[in-house]
């Protein structure tokens, strides 16, 4: 499992605070955007967090990349800046609910981006499949905690939305978020179906000895 961590701001600070304490130890980020409507937290927003991540006089370097997971109402408006600096950043997966019924195909062909789905805990894996091609999508990410806000209780019985996901026949990437920790990790180790990235928020962003979170987490992988 890649340990990729989750990144939930509320101020352009402390973005770049987070980046930069934690890039000497990970390349790849998820970055959180929260618009108040979809979920009730806001972040600071995708315009801003992109200015930071060109900006020339910014120390973070150029050699990191960011995933974006978009809790937001208007992603399309995101979307589109996204594919405006994509030149400019390493963008990895752009990551939209699927509760929010996009229509995939329609996304695809308008962005050239890598757009992934996001799956609450209440939603049906085999609902999912009526209304997607699985197979066409690059990466699924499940959400182990009620989306929004960082520190929120781990939900065990998310992990499940794995093996159901394997045996409908996915085979790209699945990412786990939310809720990860030294303790939750262990469950989750306890599934024969493993995530292939795991995107721990508060547990390594909060954490006052980064390599000590870090060993508590890869000392199970």
């Amino acid at each position: 499992m890649l340990i990729v961590p989750a990144l939930l701001e509320s101020n352009i600070d402390s973005l770049s605070y987070q980046i930069k304490r934690l890039s000497p130890y990970f390349n790849r980020f998820q970055i959180d955007i929260a618009d108040g409507v979809y979920v009730s937290n806001k972040t600071i927003q995708t315009k801003e967090i992109l200015e930071l991540l060109t900006n020339s006089q910014s120390p973070i370097t150029n050699n990191l990349s960011f995933d974006f997971h978009l809790m937001v109402q208007n992603y399309e408006s995101d979307l589109q800046l996204l594919q405006e600096y994509k030149n400019r950043i390493n963008i990895g997966y752009v990551l939209i609910h699927s509760s929010l019924s996009p229509d995939y195909s329609l996304l695809t062909t308008k962005y050239s981006l890598s757009i992934g789905l996001v799956v609450n805990f209440e939603e049906r894996i085999s609902e999912l499949a009526l209304k997607y091609p699985l197979s066409a999508i690059p990466a699924i990410q499940i959400m182990s905690v009620q989306p929004g806000f960082q520190g929120s209780s781990f939900i065990p019985e998310a992990v499940n939305k794995i093996e159901q996901l394997r045996n409908a026949g996915y085979r790209n990437k699945i990412l786990l978020d939310g809720g990860i920790n030294s303790q939750t990790i262990k469950l989750i180790n306890n599934h024969k179906y493993l995530p292939d990235i795991i995107c721990p928020g508060s547990f390594i962003a909060k954490s006052t000895d980064i390599k000590s979170a870090i060993t508590q987490l890869t000392r199970t992988l």
